[in-house]
């Protein structure tokens, strides 16, 4: 099975983005992974409507669709634990917020709730010099692209 997703990368005004530490399913044997918010296409939605009901179900904002950049650029991959899905693709977008915040897990699922560790706003900065794993592979890559 193949999923589709869409990943938000939001920036703010200090230079920083939002992820979140995803710990998956419990059984999966995967190490925990550094995400963004986002998750999975639902049967007759865009990936724009995707993009603002993940956005609001993450972190707890609500936004018109027009405030989300579309960034043209999709990451696939290969599932590590394929008991789900064995393949996959993140299309990305973009919004730019006032300032960083605290997000909100009133609209988590059980499986999110479950499995998020932390969250943290980053800088490029920090990501180059920790080195953590940040998911999807190639992900770093596309932030370079956009930041330069």
């Amino acid at each position: 099975m193949h999923r589709v997703s869409t990943r938000i990368i939001l920036f703010s005004p200090e230079g920083t983005f939002l992820l979140f530490l995803s710990d998956f399913d419990p059984g999966s044997n995967l190490p925990p992974r550094w995400i963004f918010p986002g998750g999975g296409l639902e049967q007759n939605e865009t990936l724009l409507e995707c993009a603002v009901r993940e956005l609001r179900e993450e972190t707890g904002l609500e936004i018109n669709a027009d405030l989300l950049v579309d960034l043209g650029e999709s990451l696939s991959f290969e599932q590590e634990d394929p008991r789900k899905f064995k393949t996959g693709e993140s299309h990305f977008f973009r919004l730019d917020v006032n300032a960083e915040f605290e997000p909100k897990n009133d609209y988590w699922t059980q499986d999110e709730i479950r499995d998020t560790l932390e969250h943290r706003w980053w800088s490029l900065t920090e990501i180059n010099n920790q080195n953590p794993w940040v998911g999807p592979d190639g992900v770093i890559e596309l932030l370079h692209k956009l930041l330069d």
